[in-house]
């Protein structure tokens, strides 16, 4: 697949490889399992590092993506030759009425594809799908300290919404959060 991106006159290739991006299945729980523990080992900007997927299950994977698959939650991949570069969820708080609307984000791509515009075709593909389920708002936390993330954010429209104190802790050190929202 290759994506595009048009300013003007003139559209810019961002990504030439052949990129499936799709909604998660069960039968993609190994190769799940194998990216969360890429990802966990790849940056510190994640809620979870690669010994938390040392030991997963991969029966466990396939029951979570099954639940999630149930309701208006959004959990959407990109492959590549067989294996997931990346993924974006949009998970829902519930179905109650007061806050059906109301979704958090979480995006994280391979490394080792960073700033070929996976992460924003995944990201456009998953709030269509959010949009589509009825949902209008979505919500992100983000390490104050990472300014790519925040620009990317920026630049789809997410506008800051206050500040999290100690979002993290790694490495014997507290990290501060920012976190962003979206109207659909």
């Amino acid at each position: 697949m290759t994506l595009y991106y048009i300013s003007g006159n003139f559209a810019v290739i961002i990504c030439t490889m052949n990129t499936d991006f799709r909604i998660i299945r069960e039968d993609d729980a190994p190769a799940l399992i194998d990216f969360m523990t890429a990802i966990g080992g790849d940056t510190d900007n994640l809620t979870f590092s690669a010994s938390d997927f040392a030991s997963a299950d991969q029966e466990a994977e396939r029951f979570a993506i099954r639940e999630m698959r149930k309701g208006r939650s959004v959990y959407a991949i990109a492959i590549t030759d067989g294996k997931i570069i990346g993924s974006c969820t949009i998970h829902t708080s519930g179905d109650k009425p007061r806050i059906r609307h109301r979704a958090e984000l979480a995006i994280a791509v391979r490394k080792e594809f960073w700033g070929t515009g996976v992460a924003q075709h995944l990201l456009e593909f998953s709030l269509a799908e959010a949009k589509d389920r009825g949902i209008t708002k979505i919500n992100l936390e983000v390490r104050a300290d990472n300014e790519r993330a925040k620009t990317f954010y920026r630049r789809n429209g997410f506008q800051p919404e206050g500040t999290d104190s100690r979002l993290f802790y790694i490495d014997g050190s507290y990290v501060d959060g920012e976190r962003f929202g979206l109207e659909l």
